[in-house]
């Protein structure tokens, strides 16, 4: 293998490990899954199944692809396995001293050529590495949710990384069907959370200001230019329509727009009212008269379906 990458720890088996797991776990990879009790670790492993076998209903993998998977993972509590792969991703508590101690207690348990991996989705790689006394095997590789059915994967190049690690990690997601991107300057949020932020933050705004509700503000953005995007972005959009329009469109509307630096006042209002979304019936919507286990099932429906298109 070109990225000399076989064996696999994915180190947390939450939210999104057991993804992980079946993105590596199908590209052949012996693939260890590691929680911190053996309950978290069947958890785990009963996501890592039902994510499978979702693929699998729908289309998207074979039946004996998936055995063949399933026969490369390992469940475990014991992070000393990370000491036997050659590439470590970790995905615990979005913590930064936590993944300060982790990452200094990963470099003195792996062998120096095992690539150490974060899947942080805002912390810098830079600031979690700066305990390790070899840093430039630290990089991140940031998975987007849920990590085995969306194709970006960011690696981001810390202060320290060497050159070798991000083209190791690039060969490596793009052996796992991924479509990575490369951050050369390690900044908070890496590359499509910052588009993400920006992009909550107007939403969050015309909310807030009565331009338009929640429901329209988000039907204007999928039906709109968020139907476009993956075929046409915002830098070909304005290289199509002529740089001179783009700037006669910029200047007649940035002046209105959100420029906070700190979160939506009419976001903390809802939290302070302890309306935190989903998981207590109320946020944005009444999620007591709609279900998010049906919304995140539609939005696999899509993914997957996207899959199929492009072949995968």
């Amino acid at each position: 293998m070109e990225d000399g990458i076989s064996r696999v720890a994915v180190i947390g088996a939450g939210q999104m490990g057991p993804g992980i797991a079946v993105s590596t776990t199908l590209a052949g990879c012996q693939t260890t899954l590691v929680g911190r009790t053996a309950e978290s670790v069947a958890r785990g492993r009963e996501r890592y199944d039902a994510a499978l076998a979702f693929m699998v209903e729908h289309g998207v993998v074979t039946s004996p692809a998936a055995s063949e998977a399933t026969a490369r993972l390992i469940c475990t509590t014991d992070r000393g396995t990370a000491a036997a792969a050659d590439l470590a991703i970790e995905s615990i508590v979005e913590h930064l001293p936590t993944k300060q101690a982790f990452f200094r207690e990963l470099d003195a348990l792996c062998p120096p050529a095992v690539i150490l991996s974060s899947n942080t989705s805002g912390l810098r790689i830079s600031d979690i590495a700066s305990l390790m006394t070899r840093p430039e095997r630290a990089v991140t590789t940031h998975f987007w949710n849920p990590g085995h059915l969306m194709p970006l994967v960011e690696v981001i190049q810390g202060e320290r990384t060497s050159e070798e690690t991000v083209q190791r990690m690039y060969r490596f997601l793009q052996r796992c069907g991924k479509r990575p991107v490369i951050g050369r300057k390690d900044v908070p949020g890496q590359i499509c959370n910052r588009l993400l932020q920006a992009v909550m933050r107007e939403c969050i705004y015309m909310v807030q200001e009565g331009i338009a509700s929640a429901a329209d503000v988000e039907t204007a953005l999928k039906a709109g230019a968020g139907l476009r995007f993956p075929v046409y972005g915002p830098l070909e959009h304005l290289d199509a329509i002529g740089l001179d329009l783009g700037i006669a469109v910029q200047t007649s509307v940035l002046p209105s727009l959100c420029n906070s630096t700190g979160p939506g006042q009419y976001l903390k209002e809802l939290v302070a009212d302890g309306h935190r979304g989903a998981a207590t019936g109320q946020g944005f919507y009444d999620w007591q008269a709609r279900s998010v286990d049906e919304l995140r099932r539609t939005r696999d429906l899509w993914l997957v379906q996207r899959m199929k298109e492009v072949g995968k």
